[in-house]
């Protein structure tokens, strides 16, 4: 088979304006495009006058990031309110945009990650134009089938898609709950830069981040906000010995007035100066704190398949993390961490007094995410898209209809 057209929507990913936002998608992307000819989509959210962290306007309409042709549309988008409708005005958007693109560069399938509202929109578009479309599941499902208006929407999408690929096995199975046909659903988790996250010495870290040597560090990087557990973690870090230190890494929702919630609570319970807030990070010196900590923590709510985790493994650091999405695909109690359950602060705590008791082997750690770089993972997400594009060009061939369906408007 020749090399496949691949166009790719993704409302979550890098641009020269924002480098840091869905660098996961990013990394699977970059790896696929040595095995296809590949663009993507960046749908960026607008409302007339409106500015916040989701409302980063690119600065070109078209930029190339990693060897890769990056587009940036907007869509319009209600603030706050009438959520379901997302997806509707994604839909417009996408489609008049795309109609625009395909007058000169016809894609042979649609590559769509998020169901929400990338997947849902692009179901829609992708009946219409006869595309094959395969949709990536991600956390971001998790909240949101919780809304009914929502969740009656995913499903169809997720019904109507030639493939669904899951990051984890809890999603995949989610996906055959609301309908997805399971012949059609790969489970694919993701993968791992073993260049970039791989082990050091923790004081040469240390050193460069400015760490003192002594004492024990514990590192969280995540989008700083209360579904990621930070709540619980700041009362699990005033339960450890005092020579213990929370860094934590990442970008805060709603800004300084979040970071100063936290701060005042582990001031009430006397653990203040054993927080560190490092701010939001390039990708390139995650592995520094990964490297320059005793044991890394995620005590997410929901989750799909963190890439924190695996990038934690893969420099050697074992994780303590809640046993939520594709976590306890990757975590094997003892070996590589521990498993804890959600919002269970007293087992979180248990959990990182025992990780940082431990004399961990870095290589044993490092040696379970053998395997998981980004190259295999795109080998596998290719053989999906040849199988579907095939499929579709046969159904095409034999009764020229393809499998349109109907675009509605969501009720």
């Amino acid at each position: 088979m020749s090399r496949l057209n691949v166009l790719s929507f993704s409302s979550c990913f890098p641009s020269s304006d924002d480098p840091t936002r869905g660098v996961f998608v990013l990394q699977r992307l970059a790896a696929l495009k040595e095995f296809c000819n590949l663009e993507i989509v960046h749908p960026w959210p607008w409302f007339p006058g409106y500015r916040s962290r989701d409302f980063v306007r690119p600065r070109r309409a078209r930029e190339e990031i990693q060897g890769l042709n990056v587009h940036h549309p907007r869509f319009f988008y209600l603030p706050g309110i009438l959520k379901h409708l997302d997806s509707w005005f994604y839909e417009r958007s996408a489609a008049k945009w795309l109609d625009s693109y395909c007058a000169g560069s016809r894609p042979d399938l649609l590559d769509v990650h998020f169901v929400w509202p990338d997947g849902v929109a692009m179901a829609r578009v992708a009946a219409r134009l006869g595309l094959p479309l395969a949709i990536t599941l991600r956390g971001k499902i998790n909240p949101r089938v919780g809304n009914p208006k929502m969740r009656s929407q995913i499903a169809e999408a997720l019904q109507s898609a030639d493939a669904v690929i899951s990051v984890s096995d809890a999603m995949a199975n989610l996906a055959a709950e609301l309908g997805a046909p399971r012949s059609r659903i790969a489970v694919i988790p993701n993968g791992v830069n073993t260049e970039l996250f791989k082990p050091r010495s923790a004081g040469d870290a240390r050193r460069e981040l400015s760490l003192p040597a002594d004492g024990r560090y514990i590192v969280a990087v995540a989008f700083i906000q209360p579904s990621k557990g930070f709540g619980e973690l700041v009362e699990a870090l005033s339960r450890l010995p005092e020579d213990v230190h929370l860094v934590v890494v990442g970008e805060a929702f709603g800004g300084e007035a979040y970071l100063s919630r936290l701060r005042r609570r582990a001031s009430k319970l006397g653990c203040a100066d054993r927080l560190l807030f490092a701010g939001p990070q390039s990708h390139e010196r995650v592995p520094l704190y990964f490297n320059a900590a005793d044991v890394s923590v995620l005590a997410s709510h929901a989750e799909g398949c963190p890439n924190v985790v695996i990038e934690s493994l893969a420099c050697g650091t074992p994780v303590v993390a809640t046993a939520v999405g594709g976590v306890p695909d990757t975590i094997r109690n003892g070996e590589n961490g521990f498993l804890v359950p959600p919002q269970d602060t007293e087992a979180l705590a248990r959990a990182l007094a025992d990780a940082l008791a431990r004399d961990w082997s870095r290589a044993g750690v490092r040696s379970s995410v053998d395997g998981r770089s980004w190259t295999s993972v795109a080998k596998r997400v290719l053989t999906v898209f040849e199988k579907i594009a095939g499929n579709r060009a046969t159904v095409s061939a034999s009764d020229g209809l393809g499998a349109a369906r109907v675009s509605k408007r969501p009720a």
